[in-house]
């Protein structure tokens, strides 16, 4: 069958319910911590470095305490030196499991649980979805 059309994933396929989205309940901009340049894909899923409060792509490797998810990208982000990304930092909210990019090292069910259970912790409901 020959592929009709395609569709570059949105804001729309990652929440699926978010709080009082009309004041940004559920939102922060935030600094990042990755090298200017680095693309955020829409569903990003973040870390916070504890020693400088910037956000990092969540690796399992990490050390400095971004290991632990903390924050979702809500936008397609190019980091740029002092800009800020829009992000999901806090629920009450549900995403879909399928819209979240994940690092390559996060390779393992029991990896992806911990990164769901870290978002979950903050109030962010991550559901499988159709």
């Amino acid at each position: 069958m020959p592929l009709i059309a395609t569709d570059t994933p949105r804001f729309s396929h990652l929440v699926k319910h978010e709080y009082e989205p009309s004041i940004g309940y559920c939102r922060s901009a935030v600094a990042s911590g990755d090298t200017v340049g680095t693309v955020y894909k829409v569903g990003t899923v973040l870390g916070k470095v504890t020693a400088t409060g910037k956000y990092v792509v969540a690796k399992d490797s990490a050390a400095d305490g971004s290991k632990a998810a903390a924050a979702i990208v809500l936008q397609d982000f190019t980091v740029a030196a002092g800009e800020k990304v829009l992000v999901m930092v806090r629920g009450q909210a549900t995403v879909s499991k399928g819209a979240l990019v994940l690092d390559a090292s996060v390779d393992t069910d029991p990896k992806k649980v911990a990164i769901y259970d870290a978002l979950e912790a903050k109030g962010i409901l991550v559901n499988e979805t159709v």
